[in-house]
Formats: structure tokens, C-alpha cells, sequence
């Protein structure tokens, strides 16, 4: 892969100070998390929009509910469907 010898991708090199390169590649995470499910091209967008919506409007109170309790929910699906 010569030819690639002098590519430069605009990412922080892996042993920059206070974990750059990773901080960056979270961010690039989550905008790919966010705009790929609501891409015009993605035959799911409507009940994506309809699933966020009806999460945005149990209310404040409600989210942070779900936030604190969501690592239980995520360890019962994964022994359920991971065994």
C-alpha cells in the first residue's frame, strides 16, 4: 500500500496527549449514529422519526428514568439473546 504513504486523514495520531484521536472518532460515531438511521435513503426513516418522537415526548422526568435503569435493560437483553 505505497500509494497510500502520504494520506493524510485529518485524525490525531494514535499516541496524541489526552486521547484526541480517540475523542475525534467518538464524535464521528456519533454523528454517523444520528444521520445514517434518518438518511433520506433509509426505507426504516419513518418509524425512526416516529420511535424518537414518541421517546421525546415521555417527558423529561421519564428519560432520565430510562438513562439510569438502560444498563440493566441492555445486560438482560445480552443474556437472553448472547447465551
Amino acid at each position: 500500500m505505497g500509494h497510500m504513504a502520504g494520506w493524510e486523514c485529518g485524525l490525531e495520531k494514535e499516541d496524541a496527549p489526552n486521547f484526541l484521536q480517540q475523542k475525534q472518532l467518538n464524535d464521528l460515531r456519533m454523528k454517523y449514529i444520528a444521520k445514517i438511521p434518518l438518511h433520506n435513503q433509509n426505507e426504516n426513516r419513518r418509524q425512526v422519526v416516529k420511535s424518537v418522537t414518541e421517546f421525546l415526548d415521555l417527558g423529561g422526568a421519564k428519560i432520565n428514568e430510562l438513562y439510569k435503569t438502560g444498563h440493566k435493560r441492555i445486560e438482560h437483553r445480552m443474556e437472553q439473546y448472547l447465551v
